[in-house]
């Protein structure tokens, strides 16, 4: 009996506590393929950039106060993809491998968060990195039984109605020959009443899509160690969302907004560590616009990060360098994998190439190669051009310390984070779809 009501005093206490602290602005910000070794690797880069190659620097977001971890498996499977673990995190339901928010044998529709705020008459937006079209983000708008059917869930935009969503854009906007309806998504959403906003463009109406220019790449922006001057980026479109879901009753009524730094994970498939370490501070420069936001409204404001799974299987440490590591050795290159390896193709000769591996790598000069390491380049080179980017990328990994078990997704933990009005229930271990179903709850039970 005593056992019986001390529980029930705890719980009375907690629920209490939770309505006292009813968050009115919800920020979920999702690392894609983000596990705790990308956070540990990028924090040693941000010490070595200070001058010490010892200890570890620190990200922004790895200093709130509430920190937990969280399984990743899905409905068939205990090593998930971004479709069902995309799924799980907006829905709080178990799905399985490739599926947009539906559930695991494809029977029917379930609902995410965004489409929950928008019932309690929050605005409510998805703003990622990578097309809009793709797993994660489209896990809050989208129902489909398969993740490729990009036509399908771009279709599904306009009629779940979010009132945004940005991204670098639609992959598959065009109708096939001889499909029922013709429109392009584009064409829905314009009749749906959405402004079609391009580049820089100000966000304008009730209901919005912002996309990269119509000449970039729709599949994704510019990886951040390779962006340009005007190139939109994710922390610039995490100011603009919040500016555009404040307006139209957003400061009274509050808002729900889902930032996914979608290439991270793409980094990782491609075992860039140089990459990866860009696109993390990217991420966390992201989060510190939403940071900002909630300095202005500390005891409204809700900020909770986490990953939908690991990628690549990141290690920190090789056996050819015993207990020794030079992450700082990574600053060296200068643009991604896959630019680099646009850019050796390109190249008439191996003297031209060699040049091109000394201005973005380093090579030659602060990573100065022994002849036979020069000399297994120009062979790899011989036989096929674009293959020296990744035999590249590997030598400088090797040098530096770091090494990947897989080019795929890993079954590890990943990170929880948060910070505001009810952070305190993210603390410790959980499931995915318990970080989805808490905030449900927050969501659902506004007053």
């Amino acid at each position: 009996m005593k056992r019986t009501l001390l529980l029930f005093i705890l719980f009375v206490g907690i629920v209490s506590r939770v309505q006292a602290q009813q968050p009115k602005y919800i920020f979920y910000f999702i690392g894609d393929g983000m596990g705790y070794n990308a956070l540990a690797l990028t924090e040693a880069c941000l010490a070595s950039e200070a001058g010490d190659e010892v200890a570890f620097g620190s990200l922004g977001f790895t200093r709130f106060p509430v920190v937990g971890f969280a399984t990743t498996w899905c409905a068939n499977r205990r090593m998930t993809d971004s479709a069902a673990a995309g799924t799980a995190l907006a829905t709080g339901q178990k799905t399985s491998v490739g599926t947009i928010g539906m559930n695991a044998d494809h029977t029917a529709p379930i609902y995410s968060l965004a489409v929950a705020a928008r019932e309690q008459g929050m605005r409510s937006g998805v703003a990622t990195s990578v097309s809009i079209d793709h797993a994660t983000p489209a896990s809050f708008f989208g129902h489909q039984p398969n993740r490729g059917m990009y036509r399908e869930i771009g279709m599904d935009a306009p009629v779940t109605g979010l009132d945004l969503y940005a991204g670098a854009g639609f992959l598959s906007p065009e109708a096939p020959a001889g499909a029922a309806d013709s429109r392009s998504v584009y064409e829905a959403l314009d009749e749906a009443g959405y402004s079609i906003c391009w580049g820089d463009a100000k966000l304008k109406g009730k209901r919005a899509v912002l996309v990269q220019d119509a000449a970039a790449d729709a599949s994704k922006l510019p990886l951040a160690i390779d962006r340009q001057p005007g190139d939109l980026s994710l922390p610039d479109m995490t100011r603009r969302s919040i500016d555009f879901l404040m307006r139209d009753g957003g400061a009274k009524n509050g808002f729900f907004l889902m930032v996914e730094g979608g290439q991270i994970d793409w980094t990782a498939h491609d075992n860039d560590a140089a990459a990866l370490v860009q696109e993390v501070k990217d991420f966390d420069e992201a989060i510190d616009v939403a940071v900002n936001f909630y300095r202005r409204h500390p005891d409204e404001t809700l900020i909770v990060i986490t990953a939908d799974h690991e990628t690549g299987g990141l290690a920190l440490g090789r056996g050819n360098l015993g207990y020794d590591t030079y992450f700082g050795l990574l600053a060296a290159q200068q643009c991604s994998k896959g630019v680099l390896r646009q850019a050796i193709e390109k190249t008439a000769d191996w003297v031209e190439a060699k040049a091109l591996l000394g201005e973005r790598m380093g090579f030659g000069g602060p990573i100065e190669l022994k002849p036979e390491e020069w000399t297994r380049l120009e062979k790899t080179y011989a036989e096929k051009p674009g293959r020296t980017a990744d035999a590249a990328v590997d030598l400088l990994a090797r040098r530096a310390g770091t090494g990947w078990t897989t080019g795929s997704h890993s079954a590890t933990y990943v990170p929880v984070f948060a910070l505001g009005a009810s952070a305190e229930l993210f603390n410790g271990r959980q499931d995915n779809t318990q970080i989805a179903s808490v905030l449900r709850k927050l969501i659902e039970k506004r007053p």
